[in-house]
């Protein structure tokens, strides 16, 4: 919303400067634009006190557990988890919605906490990814029971601690499909539904290691890593689209997947598909439409005015450049032939769309 209302400033200027919106009509349409929700100072140090009396809880149980016969152990459990759950369903009912945020999360690192303390209580031997998934399908619930974006990104965490929890990880096709395949859409989902800078950057990077979990269990080859690349660039698309219709933070999922999809593609590069392994004008072929993609991505982010695309247009510029240099033995005359190639097509490219943006 903030890019958006950034955007409608400028374009009121050009349309006032043309005589198209009187100048008098420009504040009341900007007060028709809500402002974009930021933390502020009194709302992030909540957040770090709730928190921190959340772990201080734990700690006080652990510190006089010896001390305590079982059934109290376990009593007092319940009640830890009951006193912050039945506080954020009492905050909800009140609509004090980061009151419940706070609390909910808290209830589920409690709720985390009390499956390992009580296994202990009773001597129950059980499986730690079964204690992970536990607490990661706990926090889910509190998430979308009292919508707590806070809750959802703990979730994601337990259940990433879940997968990677005596299993070896990349271990190819017979290994089990991680838990973050459910997971990580849903916490996708959540963020954009509620509008949650954290829950958005953590589910964006739960389904990209989704796809490294599929890259890995796969035989290493560069049809796949392009194929996953085509994938990761279509969901890109996808958040390009739902920011321009000004979802909230889906921005941050243009950002990643765009970051992704160029990891994966220049991966690509370096894995057998091009001919042989040893063949230089095939990995010079591959940097050049790298090159290219590079400067698509740059280009892109300054026409969105994302900050994020094109910063990683930049970084990927200047990787397949590193690229392109180690392929060609770093031959400074070879080197300046590519590179005036590659400025020849920028600006006919640029040519084009000025010519298009003008008729």
């Amino acid at each position: 919303m903030a890019a958006y209302k950034e955007r409608l400033k400028t374009d009121l200027d050009r349309w006032i400067g043309a005589g198209l919106v009187s100048a008098d009509k420009r504040d009341a349409i900007l007060a028709t634009i809500p402002e974009a929700r930021r933390m502020d100072a009194a709302t992030a140090l909540a957040w770090v006190g709730g928190v921190l009396f959340g772990i201080a809880v734990i700690a006080f149980i652990a510190a006089n557990w010896e001390a305590l016969p079982k059934l109290a152990r376990f009593a007092l459990v319940l009640l830890a988890f009951a006193t912050f759950a039945g506080g954020g369903a009492w905050a909800a009912k009140n609509e004090r919605p980061i009151l419940t945020n706070i609390l909910l999360t808290i209830a589920s690192l409690v709720f985390a906490a009390a499956i390992g303390l009580t296994g202990q209580i009773f001597d129950i031997a059980g499986d730690p990814r079964a204690a992970a998934y536990g607490s990661g399908v706990a926090a889910f619930a509190l998430a979308l029971a009292g919508r707590s974006t806070g809750a959802a990104t703990a979730g994601l965490i337990f259940i990433a601690f879940g997968d990677f929890t005596d299993r070896q990880w990349f271990a190819g096709v017979d290994s089990e499909a991680p838990w973050m395949l459910i997971a990580a859409p849903l916490g996708a989902f959540l963020a954009l539904r509620w509008g949650s800078s954290a829950l958005a950057h953590a589910s964006a990077l739960a389904i990209i290691y989704c796809f490294g979990w599929f890259a890995g269990r796969v035989e290493a080859e560069a049809s796949v890593a392009l194929f996953l690349s085509i994938i990761l660039g279509a969901m890109a698309a996808g958040a390009r689209w739902f920011f321009s219709q000004d979802r909230p933070f889906s921005g941050i999922f243009y950002g990643w997947f765009t970051a992704a999809a160029l990891v994966f593609f220049a991966f690509a590069g370096y894995l057998p598909f091009f001919g042989d392994a040893n063949s230089a004008n095939a990995g010079i072929a591959h940097r050049i439409v790298w090159l290219v993609l590079s400067g698509g991505v740059l280009a892109l982010g300054r026409f969105d005015r994302h900050a994020l695309v094109t910063a990683i247009g930049v970084l990927s510029l200047i990787c397949a450049i590193f690229g392109l240099l180690a392929d060609l033995s770093l031959d400074l005359l070879a080197s300046a032939g590519v590179f005036m190639l590659c400025a020849f097509i920028a600006a006919i490219a640029g040519l084009a769309l000025r010519r298009s943006k003008t008729s």
